[in-house]
């Protein structure tokens, strides 16, 4: 089994994106150095919670509710139905491999250390893609300018114990 080392700096090779398209038997992992950007990153928001500063998404509702400050108590809550809320995609799944890619990608860009995101929920994603336990993301529909928030809801559904897993 070849594995890909994920860091805080390196971008993924064409030759590992192919590995991962062709089907080969690969795990990721992520080095020292992208799990310390990750926990800098996520201690840098819990801190920044703790003093009730306002941070968009992460503390305050979305869209005309941006200055809606959210209580610590429904935090979890929030974070758990803006997954729910833009988990709207229709039609067929999208290829296993496309999704497969997918993950890699995010967990490349998540790896680097500036999203905020919690160490459990990187290291999940990375369980599911090295367990080959892929999330079914439709593929039609999204939400948003980026257009990918539907996808994305898609394939972190599981983390919730919802939507489905090929």
């Amino acid at each position: 089994m070849r594995t890909i080392l994920i860091d805080d700096k390196k971008n993924l090779t064409l030759e590992e994106l192919k590995a991962v398209f062709l089907n080969e038997t690969i795990s990721i992992e992520l080095t020292a150095s992208a799990k310390n950007a990750i926990e800098k990153s996520a201690n840098y928001i819990n801190e920044i919670i703790k003093t009730d500063k306002v941070i968009y998404g992460v503390n305050t509702g979305f869209g005309k509710l941006a200055k809606v400050l959210i209580s610590k108590e429904n935090l979890q809550l929030l974070q758990n139905n803006i997954i729910l809320s833009h988990a709207v995609g229709t039609g067929p799944s999208l290829d296993s491999t496309i999704v497969k890619l997918i993950m890699l990608l995010k967990i490349n860009s998540l790896a680097r250390g500036y999203s905020g995101i919690q160490p459990c929920t990187i290291e999940f994603l990375i369980r599911l893609f090295n367990e080959n336990l892929i999330p079914c993301v439709p593929s039609k529909g999204s939400v948003g300018a980026s257009g990918d928030l539907a996808p994305l809801a898609h394939m972190v559904l599981p983390m919730l114990q919802e939507g489905e897993i090929e």
